[in-house]
């Protein structure tokens, strides 16, 4: 009669009296870990792959559709004075449209502050699109005067503002304020951005 082996010994004890047919069980049990393990890490892999691959979307998508808006301030002589006007003018940089409000108005004239009331909700277009000016506050010609003879305190004209920007689908937004140095010093006032006092909110 010939012996028959229905399936592997679990037990290595039994490897003994049958040492062809436990190399040939070991050898399968190891295939099929192997097989098992590999299965595994790929699908692993796949998972990481997809994940970068939705973030790198993400990114790119968030960096293609966010609002790009940079203000600019133009300072503009009263005529026959000394005096002069703040205009604020968000531009839309990037190239899609968005929408951008102006909050917290104040321009500092040396001791005293005059704030501008909050404006609402406007739409900017793309780069081509018609600017929005926003008045900011004017300081007469006594204030300029001020100024100049160094008659204040804190000795210096200040406009400061927070921008809000919106995505047109509401989904990304921003709060950040600014802050210009008004020179009056010159003949012909001058807005200076001050980077070191903008920050995010």
């Amino acid at each position: 009669m010939f012996a028959s082996f229905s399936a592997c010994p679990t037990n290595s004890n039994r490897y003994k009296g049958v040492p062809t047919h436990a190399r040939m069980c070991w050898l399968k049990d190891f295939s099929t870990n192997y097989a098992n393990a590999v299965t595994a890490i790929t699908a692993l892999g796949a998972v990481v792959l997809a994940g970068i691959t939705l973030w790198f979307l993400k990114k790119e998508y968030s960096a293609k559709y966010r609002p790009y808006v940079v203000p600019v301030v133009n300072v503009e002589k009263i005529q026959n004075s000394i005096g002069c006007l703040m205009i604020i003018i968000p531009k839309n940089v990037g190239p899609h449209p968005c929408l951008f409000r102006l909050s917290q108005i104040k321009l500092h004239v040396g001791d005293e502050t005059f704030e501008t009331p909050e404006m609402k909700e406007w739409m900017l277009l793309g780069t081509q699109g018609a600017a929005v000016q926003m008045p900011a506050g004017h300081v007469s010609e006594i204030g300029v005067t001020k100024i100049r003879e160094g008659r204040y305190k804190t000795n210096r004209i200040e406009l400061a503002f927070i921008l809000h920007t919106t995505s047109i689908e509401k989904k990304f937004t921003e709060s950040k304020a600014f802050s210009y140095e008004i020179n009056v010093l010159g003949d012909t006032p001058q807005a200076l951005f001050r980077s070191e006092w903008a920050q995010r909110i």
